[in-house]
């Protein structure tokens, strides 16, 4: 009879492998352990009487209801909060629950596969080549959310096009140079200089600052001076998302900047705090609900429930609100 305190890091221990080695073997789910190695598993194994719990023999018989979403480290956001919310109720209704993942390290993963088997797994992002390889050997359906999917450059057309339609034309672009936001700052911050070429508009100015949320109004301070001194300055500054727009409303008080007669300013995403900005901040709302409800149409599809969705049409428009205003000040101030 087996040993019920018996676990899967006793087996590891003994075999002098990992824990998700342990996974795999028992598992019968990596062709590419060695053949040695397995058996030194099989033997830990049947000499520790250790047996699996039967959850995990549910899982091993393809009975798993769980799916997995890969957070790869983005920073909280109203973004993400809804689309993992809108994602959460979809699984849901499909009789599964849904599993968020963070990344810390790029090992995790297969430590984490050691303990938990989806069956199936959703990118709230890129993962790296090595976490896509471990899910096709482990065998694994992946669907990846490719955040360059066509049309994914609407939300930074809008900003140009509404700047613009306020008679701005010497614009700032301010980005981040957060390492775990880069996925989305690179696609931004080429989709802004296109946009900007396309409405004939000149070449924007670009600055990056660093930290995610965690920006120095200082070193926005110090751009803005830099941006609005001189015979052409800059009127706008369209920011990368809402928190980079905030931070700049501050820092463009604390240089004298009256916004947005003196510059006007818009944010991306329409983030909750967007309306109780001072003042109000122009943005441009997404569409993320609808986004993770495409994921997990091309999930069922994998899993053999459904058909292959259509693709996916990103969708986004402008919140206006004060920030961004006639660039002429008010004849009574």
């Amino acid at each position: 009879m087996g040993n019920a305190r018996t676990t899967s890091a006793d087996v590891a221990r003994r075999a002098g492998v990992s824990r998700a080695t342990v996974s795999y073997v028992l598992n019968d789910r990596d062709q590419s352990i060695p053949e040695s190695t397995r058996k030194r598993v099989l033997d830990a194994a049947r000499e520790l009487d250790y047996v699996p719990n039967a959850a995990s023999r549910a899982l091993r018989g393809g009975a798993s209801r769980l799916v997995m979403l890969v957070n790869p480290g983005l920073p909280w956001s109203t973004n993400v909060s809804d689309f993992e919310d809108a994602l959460t109720e979809a699984v849901a209704a499909s009789g599964r629950s849904l599993v968020v993942w963070r990344r810390q390290s790029p090992d995790d993963l297969a430590a984490t596969l050691a303990n938990l088997e989806p069956s199936v797994v959703i990118g709230q992002g890129s993962l790296t080549r090595a976490e896509e390889e471990l899910l096709e050997r482990v065998r694994i359906p992946l669907v990846a959310a490719d955040i360059a999917l066509p049309g994914t450059d609407l939300p930074t057309r809008l900003q140009a096009e509404h700047l613009q339609a306020y008679g701005h034309s010497r614009i700032g672009y301010l980005t981040t140079s957060e390492p775990s936001l880069e996925m989305f700052a690179a696609p931004r911050t080429a989709a802004f200089r296109a946009a900007c070429a396309e409405l004939g508009l000149p070449e924007p100015l670009v600055a990056s600052v660093p930290g995610g949320t965690a920006v120095d109004p200082q070193d926005v301070a110090t751009q803005l001076t830099a941006w609005t001194d001189g015979d052409d300055p800059v009127t706008a500054v369209a920011c990368f998302n809402d928190f980079h727009a905030a931070v700049c409303l501050t820092a463009a008080q604390q240089v004298g900047l009256w916004v947005p007669y003196d510059l006007a300013v818009i944010g991306l995403d329409d983030d909750i705090f967007a309306p109780i900005t001072f003042p109000p901040l122009t943005s441009v709302r997404l569409g993320p609900a609808d986004f993770a409800i495409h994921l997990w149409a091309r999930a069922r599809h994998l899993l053999g429930e459904a058909p292959e969705p259509d693709p996916f049409v990103p969708s986004a428009h402008i919140v206006e609100r004060d920030s961004v205003r006639e660039p002429e000040r008010p004849a009574h101030v």
